[in-house]
């Protein structure tokens, strides 16, 4: 995931494959919206990034929280 995240090249030249699998890849969301916020140079949207983090963060939240309310000791 960190290889294809872009944090070691940009994004901007991969063959068309390596293009659709950094953009499943959530670590490049990330990636791109710290650079975006250091640097000021997007590959994605600001809003892509700072929604999709976001509802993944939520989605993970309450699979871990349901998850955890299963547990019985």
């Amino acid at each position: 995931m960190f290889f294809l995240s872009g944090a070691l090249y940009p994004l901007s030249n991969l063959s068309r494959v390596l293009s659709m699998i950094t953009h499943i890849d959530p670590l490049s969301y990330g990636v791109d919206g710290l650079r975006g916020a250091l640097v000021g140079v997007w590959h994605f949207n600001y809003f892509l990034d700072s929604i999709l983090l976001c509802t993944l963060a939520a989605i993970f939240l309450m699979t871990g929280a349901y998850f955890f309310s299963q547990i019985e000791v």
